[in-house]
């Protein structure tokens, strides 16, 4: 057998060590991964897409800001709603996407139209709708669970 050397002991402690910090890393990224794929449940959710078309970039400004707000409260007291998102439409810069995603029907209905900050937000967009500054469409489906997410 050969003698290590004190000193090549000293220069293999730091690589050992940042091989087991890795394989701790990789280990508990595979663990988050698995468990959050592991928890859906396939066909549950419900899934509403809501389309606005905006007369003007100024009154786009304006929802959007007021929506910032019922998106933070949604994402600390609706524990529900899985997925509550806006986007610009390529093709229309004054035309705004929104995709939510909840556990059901039922939560949309009964939870989330009742909460605090989407009542004060529901009246404002409204009111544009009604003064003829913004057009709305949309849809809901039930998810099939053939896919991911």
């Amino acid at each position: 057998m050969v003698p290590v050397s004190t000193y090549s002991l000293q220069k293999m402690v730091p690589v050992i060590l940042y091989m087991a910090v890795g394989a701790a890393m990789h280990s508990i990224m595979r663990s988050i991964s698995n468990s959050a794929s592991s928890s859906r449940k396939p066909g549950t959710a419900w899934t509403l897409v809501v389309t606005m078309t905006f007369a003007s970039e100024q009154d786009q400004k304006s929802i959007l800001n007021d929506w910032k707000i019922v998106s933070k409260y949604c994402a600390e007291y609706e524990p529900f709603l899985l997925h509550y998102e806006a986007g610009i439409s390529d093709s229309d810069p004054l035309k705004v996407h929104m995709v939510e995603r909840y556990e059901s029907k039922e939560d949309y209905l009964n939870f989330h139209k009742n909460g605090k900050e989407f009542l004060n937000f529901r009246p404002k967009l409204k009111a544009l709708q009604d003064a003829g500054k913004v057009t709305i469409e949309g849809f809901s489906y039930q998810e099939l669970g053939y896919g991911f997410v």
